[in-house]
């Protein structure tokens, strides 16, 4: 905590816990403590500055990762449909190799997409982290802190990320983008009510059927060879290597695809100011 509670305060903050709570009660407590010790807002904008920097930061990582994995989707999606109709072969020139380079510049995403919900969850951590604080200052302990900062933190984690999940890959996996919004929309209805059942019917929701939908039916289909039917869609896999050399591998890869978007991108705006220019000197 960021100070002690003065004797005249806990009095007054017994006697408002054994009336019941008084939210009128609560905010005069809250400005008492903050008249006592001045410095208390500004470490709570400093936690909730650092919280939001890092989960802005785990959210562009996790999009960028996530946009660039539907981007080769939609790619291989196009070769698929040329394929089924006859207009092209899978043997085609240059089809194999172009494979190898999309399934090599793949190789990060589990990595980025990963460490970007981490980064979202720690933010949303330090977010939390001055409620403890609140609660303790007004006599409010409705949960324990530690609960706040790790389920808290990680249910609203899950929750957003299965949210953009649902929005990026909604143009190329509906089916599956539906499952997604399925889950954020009932963890957002149903965790904050803090009601154990509900929350245990959301966990059933969200991983047993997340487990069923993404993982057991694919299983199934691929063991018994019979085609997918349309609505059964995944987005892919999400396994983290432990051995260090992979993690160097797709940091190098990260580093290469980065740099081949960049260069990809700005020799086109230079080359076509440099041909306005020709043409107007013309």
């Amino acid at each position: 905590m960021y100070g002690t509670l003065s004797y005249q305060m806990l009095e007054a903050a017994e006697g408002a816990h054994k009336e019941g709570f008084n939210f009128r009660h609560a905010l005069s407590e809250l400005a008492a403590y903050q008249a006592e010790h001045p410095d208390f807002a500004a470490g709570v904008g400093i936690w909730m500055a650092v919280g939001t920097i890092l989960l802005v930061f785990g959210l562009i990582i996790f999009l960028f990762s996530e946009i660039k994995a539907v981007l080769v989707c939609r790619d291989q999606d196009f070769r698929k449909g040329l394929v089924d109709a006859g207009y092209m072969t899978p043997s085609a020139a240059g089809i194999a190799d172009l494979e190898m380079k999309e399934s090599r510049s793949m190789t990060p995403r589990p990595y980025l997409s990963v460490g970007g919900m981490m980064l979202i969850n720690l933010g949303l951590s330090c977010v939390l982290y001055p409620i403890c604080d609140i609660l303790d200052i007004i006599d409010l302990p409705a949960v324990p802190c530690f609960l706040v900062l790790t389920l808290g933190s990680f249910f609203g984690a899950f929750c957003i990320t299965t949210f953009w999940l649902a929005v990026v890959w909604s143009c190329t996996r509906p089916w599956a983008a539906l499952a997604f919004l399925i889950i954020s929309v009932s963890g957002q209805m149903l965790v904050p009510t803090a009601n154990i059942i509900l929350v245990v019917l959301w966990m059933v929701i969200a991983f047993g059927g997340g487990y069923f939908y993404f993982k057991y039916l694919p299983e199934q289909y691929a063991l018994s060879g019979d085609e997918r039917p349309p609505w059964v869609q995944d987005v892919g896999d999400y396994t983290i290597s432990l051995d260090a050399s992979e993690w160097g591998e797709a940091a190098k890869i990260s580093y290469e695809n980065a740099a081949d978007d960049v260069k990809s991108a700005v020799p086109t705006e230079v080359t076509s100011l440099m041909g306005g220019g020709k043409d107007k000197d013309k």
